[in-house]
């Protein structure tokens, strides 16, 4: 093994293995190339990191600009519309379906429960002749328009303060006091469907027969009934406007 002589200040030497100077020498060397690397490091860092925000950012324009040239060469097909709403006024509350009593000429309101036939043309004015019509379901008044012609429909029918009546009675509008603002009324006619939505309510006397004059140009639809329920001292009417047929 070969040794290197060290020799002191004061004269005096000493000897340590020459493997352990090269050693030393080389941990020194990695030593100033690591403290060199971090040096850098600390300065080239940051702008390393700015640089690749940088690219990054061009990098993303270049494809947003390549993407809005193609989307210009190629434009997408329109998307299929959509698929319409159906729409069914003819379902219960609980969303049941309903089937009209017949479809010549009848009357559904389906929140309140009824499905009644339609007698036409009946004699607003003649009691016999509209008794008669009441007790087989409600009356369509012969002053008025049909539900395919360009002007009001005027239907009416008993009403009655006692459920117990209402068979006996025929009293096929006893709830529609009940009905409210927006309520659709369903009239089929000659096979045809016609919906109405209900406008507002109004109590009239009995001698306002201005109603029941055949009023054109409006398609809407008229219910009569005795007001209040059991008795003959004013009328309540409906008023609906057509909204689909």
């Amino acid at each position: 093994m070969e040794y290197s002589r060290i020799v002191s200040a004061s004269g005096s030497y000493f000897v340590i293995p020459r493997i352990e100077k090269v050693k030393t020498r080389r941990f020194n060397r990695k030593l100033g190339l690591a403290l060199l690397a971090l040096a850098m490091g600390g300065i080239i860092g940051p702008l390393s990191l700015t640089a690749r925000l940088e690219a990054g950012q061009v990098l993303r324009n270049i494809g947003n600009t390549r993407g809005a040239i193609v989307r210009k060469l190629n434009p997408p097909k329109p998307l299929p519309p959509a698929v319409p709403i159906v729409f069914n006024p003819l379902l219960t509350p609980d969303g049941s379906a309903i089937s009209p009593v017949n479809t010549d000429f009848s009357l559904i309101v389906p929140s309140i429960g009824i499905n009644a036939p339609v007698i036409a043309s009946v004699n607003p004015a003649k009691t016999g002749e509209y008794q008669e019509a009441l007790k087989e379901g409600v009356a369509h008044a012969s002053t008025s328009y049909l539900p395919d012609q360009n002007g009001t429909v005027y239907l009416f029918s008993h009403s009655t303060n006692y459920e117990w009546f209402v068979r006996d009675l025929n009293a096929v509008f006893y709830h529609i006091k009940n009905l409210e603002e927006g309520s659709l009324i369903v009239v089929f006619y000659k096979g045809n469907r016609y919906t109405y939505k209900l406008r507002e309510k109004r109590v009239v006397g009995p001698k306002e027969v201005s109603y029941l004059q055949p009023q054109s140009g409006h398609r809407n639809l008229i219910l009569q009934t005795c007001w209040p329920p059991g008795s003959t001292a004013e009328r309540l009417l409906l008023f609906a406007d057509l909204i689909d047929n």
